[in-house]
């Protein structure tokens, strides 16, 4: 007694097999994007990692460099005083603020918000509260990052959301 399993499968049920695949490897995708966001991936505290910026001779006194700290654009400014660093995104609407250098302000170009390029505060314009400033360290001939001089600020802006 021979019995012989046959399996047939139908071009309509091979297209039902693809595309519940199709659609699985997307729910995946869906709903992995959904966790990311509500439990960004944040640094262990008190986590101090150094984040090359520049080399100092890159950034001349009176200009900038633009860099991505914790996920957030952020700015090195070389003033007369020394170097500055904070996060640049406008805590009005959240659009990126550039260095105005005629003005000596750093500038948001949605609403014309300005900042002090040396503390970070609000000089005029609708923006609620000051860039947040990241601490910095100068050695070897070049700047680092270090973190967020007030990471407990930096978690009440909401366009700073999972980047303290």
């Amino acid at each position: 007694m021979e019995d012989k399993i046959t399996l047939t499968i139908t071009r309509r049920k091979l297209t039902e097999i693809f595309m519940g695949l199709v659609a699985l490897f997307f729910a995946g995708g869906a709903t992995a994007s959904i966790l990311k966001y509500l439990w960004p991936a944040t640094a262990a505290t008190g986590e101090s990692v150094e984040i090359k910026i520049a080399n100092v001779d890159e950034v001349p006194t009176g200009s900038v460099k633009k860099f991505m700290f914790n996920g957030k654009a952020s700015v090195l400014l070389h003033m007369p005083a020394g170097f500055r660093a904070f996060g640049s995104v406008c805590t009005h609407l959240g659009c990126i603020a550039s260095w105005k250098p005629d003005e000596n302000l750093i500038e948001c170009p949605c609403h014309l918000g300005k900042f002090d390029p040396n503390t970070g505060e609000v000089v005029s314009g609708p923006p609620p509260s000051p860039l947040p400033a990241i601490d910095i360290v100068v050695k070897n001939g070049a700047v680092f990052a270090l973190n967020w001089k007030d990471s407990n600020y930096v978690k009440t802006i909401s366009f700073y959301s999972g980047a303290a």
